[in-house]
């Protein structure tokens, strides 16, 4: 499987790009990607690379900084690692990257289900607005 372009298909920083080509290496080292999980592959290394890059930010101004009206606020940078750590998460789980993900995995392959699939509730909805906000947010900060 041939690695994405991260600059190029993504638009990713360079520092970016070279998190996300090392999660890509020792992500097909553990697992033989399909080309249909090859976008959640590189959503996964995206997803990683940027919770990194979040954490470089908070190391590097700290937990609270100064908000719009000068009062310490906490640092928008740990909404994206709390967004991202859930999307890291959901993407293992999905791509098998767990132990158990893989045990799961094995058994759907068996059985030919995947009980590990819940509806979507109106929770779920709102929760994903609630990111894409922040997200968009912390975006315009930056």
């Amino acid at each position: 499987m041939i690695e994405p372009d991260w600059v190029t298909e993504f638009g990713a920083s360079e520092r970016t790009a070279a998190d996300c080509s090392a999660v890509w290496q020792r992500m097909i080292v553990d697992i033989a990607l399909t080309e249909s999980q090859r976008d959640a592959g590189a959503a996964y290394c995206l997803a990683v690379a940027r919770v990194a890059e979040a954490e470089r930010l908070i190391s590097r101004d700290g937990l609270v900084v100064a908000g719009a009206n000068g009062h310490l606020v906490k640092h928008p940078a740990t909404t994206l690692v709390t967004a991202y750590s859930a999307s890291v998460r959901a993407l293992q789980n999905s791509l098998g990257l767990t132990p158990y993900a893989a045990a799961r995995n094995a058994t759907m392959a068996k059985s030919g289900t995947d009980p590990y699939d819940p509806p979507e509730t109106p929770e779920d909805r709102r929760r994903e607005a609630a990111q894409l906000a922040a997200l968009k947010k912390f975006e315009e900060w930056v």
